[in-house]
């Protein structure tokens, strides 16, 4: 029952709201001004029709009727008033970037997958009339609002396909059941592992990894400049102090909508052992241009940014270099040639691309042109790597050589890169994957590209309990995320993370063999909270992978 539990809890966490918006954007999808007066929701053979006046009365006074009582009760509203609200609350976004969005092949892709679901009166996929909807109503005084779609919507009639909003759920479900019992498979197994291999308990003789080192640094801001770039980039760095050789240096990128205080505790926590820390802001995907954005003050991401973000961390040791060689106080500083990365997200493309994963634009072109048509699942990351296609085709390849460890944390990878372009990394690697993670899902992102690893000294980390947002600092400038998708208290988290990382740099920066004796769960998991659990692999291969849940 346990993975029971865990599968239809996130099932209905997600798709008790996700479906519930799904129909209830669609009943405010329709429009008074243009003469509609019913929503047709299709199941099977049988069509049920819901008045507009019937939704309006309910907005404006919060009456339901008996049939909206009865929609409510089977879509699992619990608040009806917060969902009064919901429909009449402006979104935060000005009409200029709503624009954009719809216009961008991100926004057709998921307009034209909603309207799958959101048909016309005539049975016909909903995308048009959404785009036109949302594109008026954002216009209003008010604010772009559900009410003001329902004011918007250019067709007299709207058709929910209830049928495959279900088939949808149904092989989500099954998809989600999958992964948990494979996840559980796979952590059983290693716990069994560590029983029939149990040594003897042994004295730890290197500092606790999860607290502060020993030494004081300084926080020091520089810019540099990527060509890829309009601007320059800042990049904030953690310099510790009183240390009788170059530092090695770690560099940290930032996921989207994110920026470089999300991990600031990471930072102070490596620079507090001797490490040199680097965090470039990646301009054009941190949680400034995100606000920006939205606000109608900057441009949306584009397909550049699959080779700024690698490019950028390239510039910047260019920079440190140059720095080194001319300014005093930087001679001596860092080690420049023994670098460690980190990163989150898109972060975790980041340093997967830098560590010689090479992008596969031939998986690329097979999967991605038909993606709106596309079986619609919970692997969110799927729309955001069919966006590298324009990149991949002109360059493969952002290793850079001074990088020589690695550790990805929720990334995505099984279509940018795919089992070939994985297959090109030949420094050690950590993937560290979330198992309750629905926005890079761990076995689709994570756990079988691990097997598609062909060098050595790579692991599989499974955060079980983690989220997608786990390690996000709260005090960062990632953007607002809802705490239930955030999951358990990340302050929980952060010691994972510190003691997984300075282990896994002493070991593969520092070359300080002893670590080795401490990178696995059984000893990380004595230093950690009940909250979370780690699991930690250092083979695994797609026969094991397969076992773990077979085919019937």
């Amino acid at each position: 029952m346990a993975v029971a539990g865990k599968w239809f809890s996130s099932v209905w966490q997600i798709f008790g709201v996700g479906l519930s918006s799904v129909i209830l954007s669609a009943i405010a999808s329709v429009s008074p001004a243009h003469s509609a007066e019913e929503m047709i929701i299709s199941y099977g053979i049988a069509n049920t029709s819901i008045s507009i006046a019937e939704l309006e009365k309910f907005v404006e006074s919060g009456e339901s009727t008996p049939l909206l009582f009865v929609y409510g009760y089977l879509l699992n509203i619990e608040d009806p008033e917060g969902l009064r609200r919901g429909l009449k609350s402006p979104f935060e976004a000005s009409p200029w970037s709503i624009d954009r969005f719809l216009n961008s092949p991100t926004g057709e892709t998921i307009l034209r997958r909603m309207g799958r679901v959101v048909n016309t009166g005539g049975g016909e996929n909903g995308y048009m009339a959404l785009k036109t909807a949302i594109a008026q109503a954002s216009k209003r005084p008010e604010g772009l609002t559900i009410m003001g779609i329902l004011q918007e919507f250019p067709d007299p009639q709207i058709r929910i396909d209830l049928d495959f909003s279900i088939d949808v759920i149904n092989e989500t479900t099954q998809v989600l059941f999958r992964d948990q019992t494979i996840i559980e498979q796979i952590s059983q197994q290693r716990s069994a592992e560590n029983s029939a291999n149990r040594r003897p308990q042994q004295r730890f003789t290197i500092p606790n990894p999860r607290t502060m080192g020993p030494y004081s640094w300084r926080e020091a801001e520089v810019v540099f400049f990527n060509p890829n770039r309009d601007r320059p980039s800042p990049l904030f760095l953690y310099l510790p102090e009183n240390i009788d050789r170059p530092a090695p240096l770690i560099i940290i990128s930032h996921g989207l909508g994110s920026d470089p205080k999300t991990f600031s505790y990471l930072a102070e926590h490596l620079a507090s052992h001797g490490f040199a820390v680097a965090i470039p802001e990646h301009i054009a995907t941190s949680a400034n241009r995100f606000e920006g954005f939205l606000q109608g003050f900057e441009e949306p991401p584009n397909p550049s940014e699959f080779a700024a973000r690698p490019t950028d961390i390239s510039y910047l040791l260019d920079l440190l270099e140059q720095k080194s060689a001319s300014d005093p106080f930087w001679r001596e500083r860092l080690d420049l040639q023994n670098v460690g990365v980190v990163g989150q997200s898109f972060g975790g493309y980041t340093v997967l691309a830098l560590a010689g994963a090479k992008l596969n634009p031939q998986i690329l072109s097979q999967y991605c042109p038909d993606l709106p048509n596309r079986r619609i699942t919970l692997n969110l990351s799927i729309i955001l790597q069919c966006r590298a296609l324009e990149v991949a085709l002109e360059r493969q390849n952002f290793r850079d050589p001074r990088i020589k460890a690695a550790i990805a944390i929720n990334p995505f990878s099984s279509l940018v890169f795919g089992e070939r372009g994985m297959a090109a990394i030949n420094i050690p690697v950590a993937i560290v994957s979330g198992t309750n993670d629905y926005i890079t899902p761990a076995i689709a992102e994570q756990i079988e590209p691990f097997t598609w690893l062909t060098n050595s000294d790579n692991i599989l980390v499974l955060f079980e309990g983690g989220t997608h947002f786990s390690f996000l600092q709260e005090e960062g400038g990632q953007l607002p995320i809802p705490p239930e998708i955030i999951g358990p208290d990340p302050n929980f988290a952060y010691p994972y993370l510190k003691a997984l990382s300075l282990t896994f740099f002493n070991l593969h920066i520092r070359r300080e063999l002893d670590n080795r004796n401490y990178l696995n769960d059984a000893y990380l998991n004595t230093i950690g909270s009940s909250l979370f659990q780690m699991t930690i692999l250092e083979e695994l291969t797609p026969e094991q992978l397969q076992r773990a849940f077979p085919q019937p």
